[in-house]
């Protein structure tokens, strides 16, 4: 389907689960259209509030013939109208308006590997990614931080992944170490993280003596 960037669709939101402590994950359908806008791994849309408020999410899955968008949200102890409203006030059935897919934060299908980092809610970007890599069959590590079990995101395919690698924070007693991951990688190794500001602070730290 082809539609202009920025523009937005009347869709219906379908379900509402929880999915790990204080996060649940919502599946919105097109009120007017069977197939929606496609949207490669990585990828965002803009959820536009009844309260007012314009807020983007990273999309849980990725493809060419999408019947839904499905996204996560955490509740923020300071909201300031976002993922409280959506917590408390939205509902099964409510129709707003959808930005279309835009991606930021593209993934590149091609490299030899690709290492994947995600803390917390910052998983939802990556773990598309890793389903989009897993269906390709292409090489990749994939590196979930969560402050504890009970934060882990769960019924959404990341526990499926054979690659996938759990850090709790709580229970190892120490943040993830990223340094590690990234020293351990295979050479040219494409590297990819979203996570909370001490986390990219880390990785930024580990990786800026590579290439761009």
């Amino acid at each position: 389907m082809q539609m202009h960037v920025n523009e937005t669709i009347a869709m219906r939101l379908t379900g509402v689960r929880d999915a790990a402590r204080d996060t649940k994950v919502y599946e919105f359908e097109g009120v007017d259209n069977d197939v929606l806008p496609a949207a490669t791994a990585g990828a965002h849309i803009d959820l536009h509030l009844p309260n007012g408020i314009v807020r983007s999410y990273s999309l849980l899955e990725s493809g060419e013939m999408l019947s839904r968008y499905t996204v996560g949200v955490k509740r923020e102890p300071a909201s300031r109208g976002g993922s409280s409203f959506l917590h408390d006030s939205i509902r099964v059935g409510d129709v707003i308006r959808v930005g279309t897919p835009r991606n930021n934060f593209p993934l590149d299908e091609a490299a030899g590997h690709s290492v994947l980092i995600g803390g917390g809610i910052g998983i939802t970007p990556i773990l598309c990614m890793a389903k989009r890599l897993a269906q390709l069959g292409r090489p990749f590590e994939l590196h979930y931080a969560c402050r504890d079990r009970e934060d882990v995101l769960s019924e959404t395919g990341v526990e499926s992944l054979e690659t996938l690698r759990i850090h709790l924070d709580a229970e190892a007693g120490c943040v993830m170490d990223i340094g590690r991951i990234v020293s351990e990688a295979p050479p040219r190794s494409h590297f990819y993280c979203c996570g909370p500001a001490p986390m990219l602070n880390a990785y930024e730290k580990a990786t800026e003596g590579g290439p761009r």
